[in-house]
């Protein structure tokens, strides 16, 4: 399916100019094309003669509309008002047209793919799924995960980066704008229901980090939320946002204390990034883990193929061999003296040779990590 005809109906053409500027230089040009009506003759001859697939983007100046648009075969009707209040029927929105163009944008498009499952609006992304992953608590794969999105979103990448920890990282989210604490609840509703759907909600989801400039589902807010996941609703919400094919990079933050959940994700993925610290106590529980994942394989763990073992706070030479504990390690990631204590999550932001190294976690390695 090629791009989808926008059609705005608008008196203001300073407004039809932002919007089209705005389409052309985001992600949104794979799935828009926008045509703009200032005039009220030719927009309702356009709304009435033309017969092609289209979500009509109209003023409410132009309220009342003919009744054969609201029948036409294919398509969707968004209304923008000069309100701050949103509302509307269910099928016909009604959006505040002063707000950020990526939020309304998105909008638009989760309206339309709700009411036309069957032609659903899709990019054209090929999406890669990393996990960062460890085999305990404490190893820094949240703050790993977020310096690496942020250093792909940085090069261009439309990066999502998920969280599916039980106990979630919450300050480094709390603090953004966008999104409520339902929202979680809600990506969850359709992976447990029905994943296929879930990618066309999607975008209605996601908010964008304002420091990390990627984009993110906000975290659970109850812990049972996670408990109430499965490992085929897990596998099947990371097969969604491929499909949806809005992002070239998934990055999950997997739960190190639900192994039967992240390891269900092990086999959809294409990297795993997995933490170690160089600490005995830490070594032997990773060492004891990943017997025990390969003994439940058959044929022998193929998964370890994809696993790139990283080890965080790396200080020079390690204390420990982690030959012996069937370990290759393939990247480290510095200490950071100053995140041995912090009181807010901007202290976490600065650490330019941690984002550095972080931004190589996914690229050619050798091969292999093997016990």
């Amino acid at each position: 399916m090629g791009p989808m005809t926008l059609a705005l109906l608008d008196d203001d053409a300073y407004f039809g100019e932002m919007l089209s500027a705005y389409i052309r230089g985001s992600a949104f040009a794979e799935r828009f094309r926008l045509k703009r009506f200032t005039a009220g003759e030719e927009g309702l001859r356009y709304l009435l003669e033309e017969k092609e697939a289209r979500i009509l983007l109209v003023h409410e100046s132009w309220l009342p509309l003919p009744e054969e648009v609201f029948v036409h075969p294919a398509g969707a009707v968004v209304i923008l008002s000069e309100s701050a209040a949103q509302g509307g029927v269910l099928e016909y929105p009604v959006l505040c047209r002063y707000q950020p163009l990526d939020r309304l944008m998105s909008a638009v498009a989760s309206h339309y793919n709700e009411y036309n499952a069957a032609l659903p609006l899709r990019g054209i992304r090929g999406t890669r799924v990393a996990l960062v992953h460890s085999a305990g608590g404490g190893t820094g794969k949240t703050v790993t995960a977020v310096h690496l999105a942020r250093r792909l979103a940085l090069r261009g990448e439309r990066v999502l980066l998920l969280s599916l920890e039980r106990y979630g990282s919450l300050p480094w989210f709390t603090d953004e704008t966008g999104g409520d604490s339902e929202t979680f609840s809600r990506l969850l509703y359709f992976a447990r229901m029905n994943p296929a759907a879930a990618a066309g909600k999607l975008e209605g989801l996601v908010c964008r980090h304002g420091y990390g400039r990627f984009d993110y589902v906000p975290p659970a807010a109850e812990p049972q939320e996670l408990e109430e996941l499965g490992a085929e609703h897990a596998s099947g919400l990371v097969e969604a946002v491929r499909a949806s094919g809005l992002y070239d990079v998934l990055i999950v933050d997997t739960d190190s204390y639900a192994p039967a959940l992240s390891s269900a994700l092990f086999g959809p993925a294409d990297d795993i990034l997995w933490l170690v610290t160089d600490d005995v106590v830490h070594l032997h529980k990773c060492s004891s883990l990943l017997r025990s994942m390969q003994a439940k394989e058959t044929p022998r763990a193929s998964w370890l193929s994809k696993v790139r073992f990283v080890l965080n706070r790396s200080t020079g030479a390690p204390l420990n061999s982690f030959e012996e504990y069937g370990l290759k390690i393939h990247h480290r990631l510095p200490y950071v003296p100053e995140w041995k204590a912090v009181s807010r999550i901007g202290q976490l932001h600065q650490a330019p040779a941690f984002e550095d190294a972080a931004g190589l976690l996914l690229e050619p390695v050798g091969s292999g990590a093997g016990l």
